[in-house]
């Protein structure tokens, strides 16, 4: 049988991947944390795993014939996920969590540069390249709280629409390419099936939980400003320009058939994850 290594196994992606391996397709599976291991909710093997500890790395590898993998949050993300693939002897495929857009950014970024490395690794490849997540809203550390206490959700977004997607069916497009072929030499750009602006999420939100929520949508130059007079690391604004940019400019509101033809049904809509998630904002 197969056993399949998630990287990032408790991370907005990773847990879905795990779940839908066990799950839907009773793969073997192992998940590797940065963080401490042994947690009630693991009903599967974790390893401790760090990108800046190589030593960490055969331990998560041995005898996994599939990688999930999320770039690497460390300074040179592509130099370090470089050298972790050339330890990778027994692996056959690697799925690579991208985000969308980035095949048409500047060959010089963090994110195409992992991209790249993945594509000249000699494993066979997927990239996904999916929208940014519905599960965002009710991420702890990123929209949840402002949503849930400070009744606004703050995005320099040009009140342009988002196709958002859910995270659940990045997973199953993962799985998919994981695990059965005809995906290798793919990138897949994964969208929701309806594109819709922040504002209309937050008032969404706000009339499913009683609460009047609103988008605060700033200028995409006054929010960059802002945040490297906060003392954000200029690498981090630059990234921001780029993300946010994508947005205002419009592009971030693109539909693809990508989560069907891959899975075979229907990516789940913006209302659906809103109605599922009510306990969260209130």
């Amino acid at each position: 049988m197969s056993q399949v290594l998630v990287i990032g196994a408790r991370g907005k992606t990773g847990r879905d991947v795990v779940a839908t391996l066990q799950r839907q397709r009773g793969v073997k599976v192992r998940g590797a944390s940065h963080g401490s291991l042994g947690s009630a909710r693991d009903d599967f093997p974790m390893v401790h795993f760090d990108w800046a500890s190589p030593a960490t790395w055969p331990g998560a590898l041995a005898g996994v014939t599939a990688v999930y993998v999320v770039k690497p949050k460390i300074t040179d993300p592509a130099a370090t996920l470089g050298s972790f693939l050339k330890t990778a002897a027994g692996v056959e495929r690697i799925v690579l969590l991208s985000e969308i857009g980035c095949d048409r950014r500047d060959a010089s970024t963090d994110e195409r540069r992992a991209e790249q490395v993945v594509e000249a690794s000699g494993i066979a490849w997927t990239i996904l390249r999916p929208n940014w997540f519905q599960q965002n809203f009710t991420a702890p550390g990123f929209f949840l709280e402002g949503l849930r206490d400070d009744r606004m959700l703050t995005v320099p977004s040009g009140n342009q629409p988002v196709s958002f997607v859910d995270t659940r069916d990045i997973a199953d497009v993962a799985v998919a390419a994981l695990l059965d072929s005809g995906h290798a030499g793919r990138a897949y750009t994964l969208t929701g099936p309806e594109a819709v602006t922040f504002a209309a999420v937050a008032d969404a939100i706000g009339r499913a939980v009683g609460k009047s929520i609103r988008h605060n949508d700033p200028p995409l130059d006054e929010y960059l400003s802002k945040s490297a007079a906060a003392g954000t690391l200029q690498k981090s604004v630059d990234y921001y320009g780029r993300i946010y940019g994508f947005i205002g400019r419009g592009e971030a509101a693109v539909l693809t058939s990508d989560v069907r033809n891959v899975t075979g049904h229907a990516p789940r809509a913006i209302d659906a994850f809103v109605a599922e998630n009510l306990k969260a904002w209130r």
